[in-house]
C-alpha cells in the first residue's frame, strides 16, 4: 500500500510547526519583502516574542537546521542569512494556528 504523500507532508509540517520558535521564525521571514533575514534578526525577534534570553544556540543548533532540512528555508552559513520559501500548506497551517491562538487568548 502506497503512503499518501499529502498526509506525509502534513505530518512533516505539523512536526516543524509544533514548536513556537519555529513558527515565530517563519512568520518573521514571511513578513520580510524578500522573505530573508539574518540569523541575528531571527534571534532578536524570537527573544522579544518569547520573553526568554539566550536563544541563539537553540536557534542555531535546533530550529534552523530542522527548517533547512525540510526545505522551507535556505540557510547561508557564510552570510548568516536565512531565506524562507513559502509553501501553501505551511502558510495555511500558520494562519490556522495564529487564528486559533488569537481566539483562545480573547476568551
Amino acid at each position: 500500500m502506497n503512503a499518501n504523500p499529502h498526509a506525509e507532508k502534513c505530518d512533516e509540517l505539523l512536526q516543524l510547526l509544533c514548536h513556537r520558535h519555529r513558527r515565530q521564525i517563519l512568520r518573521l521571514l514571511d513578513k520580510q519583502p524578500t522573505n530573508t533575514a539574518t540569523v541575528d534578526e531571527l534571534v532578536e525577534h524570537v527573544d522579544s516574542q518569547s520573553g526568554e534570553t539566550s536563544l541563539s544556540t537553540e536557534i542555531h543548533h535546533v530550529h534552523l537546521p530542522k527548517l533547512a532540512d525540510s526545505g522551507l528555508v535556505e540557510w547561508d552559513f557564510r552570510s548568516e542569512t536565512v531565506r524562507y520559501y513559502p509553501e501553501p500548506l505551511c502558510q495555511d497551517m500558520l494562519r490556522t494556528l495564529r487564528s486559533h491562538n488569537a481566539q483562545s487568548t480573547s476568551v
